[in-house]
């Protein structure tokens, strides 16, 4: 019988990264059926991407104040996803809204 291939995650975080932490003690156990492959955030310096960073896991910052609305800075994030190709993002504590364009990319995939 064939190994499923692990869901991939990007996770996003908004500090101390504790629910992060949380998904990679599981994920590294290969019978959980995900792995992280990219932790992002919207600022820069904190833990949350420090955790990932140790994990040999790549990150990506988007910050809501470098695009000219948050509408835009929405999407930026589901482009950036698409290019990992995530199966889920995961909220992990992060507090931002999305919005509607972001949601809309995924089809509910999300």
């Amino acid at each position: 019988m064939p190994t499923p291939t692990p869901a991939r995650l990007v996770v996003l975080v908004s500090g101390s990264g504790t629910n992060l932490q949380a998904l990679l003690d599981a994920t590294a156990d290969p019978a959980y059926g995900a792995r992280v492959v990219a932790v992002g955030a919207d600022r820069d310096d904190i833990e949350g991407l420090a955790r990932a960073e140790r994990a040999g896991i790549p990150t990506f910052v988007k910050k809501v104040g470098h695009f000219s609305s948050r509408d835009h800075w929405g999407p930026r994030h589901g482009r950036h996803r698409r290019g990992l190709r995530a199966d889920l993002v995961v909220s992990a504590g992060f507090m931002k809204l999305a919005g509607e364009s972001f949601l809309e990319r995924f089809g509910g995939a999300t």
